[in-house]
C-alpha cells in the first residue's frame, strides 16, 4: 500500500485536501484520525496500539469499503481482498468506469452435470444476505492452514455454505493425505486466503461466489485474478494432485473453469 494511494482515497473520500505526493505528513496524519473516528465501530482492532503500516492499512481498507470497493473486514492486513479492492478503486478514477474481467468459459473442460450452474446458486443455495448466513455452517479440520494474509496466524475453521461443507472437507483431507505437512507448506498449498465473504464479483456486478458460501481461494499473490497459465503458480505440475483432489470433490478449480484466478476454487459451474 503506498502513501499516495492512500491519500488518493482520503482526498476521494473527503477527508484529505493536501497533495498527491506521498509524504505522510500532519495534513494525512489528521485526515487519517477523521477516517479512524468515523469507522471506529467497523475496526476489528484499537488503530492507536499497532504499528504505522497496519494502521494505515486499516485507513485504506475504511476508505475503500466507504467508496464501495469492497476491502473486507478493517483489520490492517493487506490480503488480496484489500489489494483487489484498491486496484478497482485505482481503474476506476484512472479510466472513468468499472473495471471488467471476463471469465469465459475454458475449452475441453467439462465438470461433473450434477454441480448447479452459476446462473442458479440464487435458487440451490439461497440468496446472499441473511438467507445464505443462515445456511453456512464451520468446517473444523483436524489439522491447520495458515492464514495467507496474516502468516503468524492459522486456523483450522472454515465457513461455507452447509451443502458445500462435506465435499470441502474430504476434499481437504484428502490433500493432507496425499502431500502431508512439509509438502502443503513447501508449496504453499497451506494458505489459505479466505471463503465465506458477502461482497460482489471482482470487475462485475453480479454477487461474488464467495456470497453464496461456495467458494474457497488459496495461496492469492502468485495465482492472481488476472493471472493466466503457465504463469499461475497452480499450473505447475507439482500443484495438479491439489486441483485434481479439489474437482474430484466438487470444488471447481478456476483455472480449469475461464483460465485465470487459480487461487479460486467454487462449487458451481460455469
Amino acid at each position: 500500500m503506498q502513501e499516495r494511494h492512500l491519500q488518493m482515497l482520503m482526498a476521494a473520500t473527503g477527508d484529505y485536501t493536501g497533495g498527491i505526493d506521498g509524504v505522510f505528513g500532519p495534513l494525512s496524519t489528521a485526515a487519517m484520525h477523521r477516517v479512524e473516528a468515523r469507522h471506529r465501530a467497523a475496526y476489528t482492532f484499537d488503530p492507536t496500539t499497532t504499528t504505522d503500516h497496519r494502521r494505515k492499512t486499516a485507513c485504506a481498507q475504511a476508505c475503500l469499503n466507504q467508496l464501495d470497493h469492497d476491502a473486507g473486514f478493517i483489520d490492517g492486513w493487506n490480503g488480496h481482498n484489500t489489494t483487489e479492492a484498491l486496484n478497482a478503486f485505482l481503474f476506476q478514477i484512472t479510466n472513468g468506469t468499472d473495471e471488467q474481467i471476463d471469465r469465459d468459459p475454458e475449452q475441453g473442460f467439462t465438470p461433473p452435470g450434477n454441480i448447479p450452474r452459476q446462473r442458479d446458486v440464487g435458487q440451490v443455495y439461497g440468496q446472499p444476505g441473511e438467507q445464505i448466513k443462515s445456511r453456512l455452517t464451520t468446517i473444523q479440520l483436524p489439522f491447520s492452514l495458515k492464514i495467507d494474509w496474516n502468516l503468524r496466524t492459522s486456523t483450522n475453521k472454515i465457513r461455507v455454505h452447509r451443502d458445500c461443507a462435506p465435499q470441502l472437507e474430504a476434499a481437504l483431507i484428502a490433500i493432507r493425505q496425499h502431500y502431508g505437512p512439509d509438502e502443503m507448506n513447501r508449496l504453499g498449498i497451506d494458505r489459505y486466503a479466505g471463503a465465506y465473504n458477502h461482497r460482489r464479483m471482482r470487475g462485475g456486478s453480479s454477487w461474488s461466489m464467495h456470497a453464496y458460501g461456495c467458494a474457497i481461494d488459496f495461496y492469492a499473490q502468485p495465482n492472481g485474478l488476472r493471472v493466466r497459465c503457465p504463469q499461475a503458480l497452480f499450473c505447475g505440475a507439482e500443484y495438479q494432485p491439489f486441483l485434481d483432489i479439489m474437482e474430484q470433490h466438487e470444488w471447481l478449480p478456476a483455472i480449469r473453469l475461464w483460465g485465470k484466478d487459480a487461487m479460486h476454487f467454487q462449487r458451481a459451474r460455469l
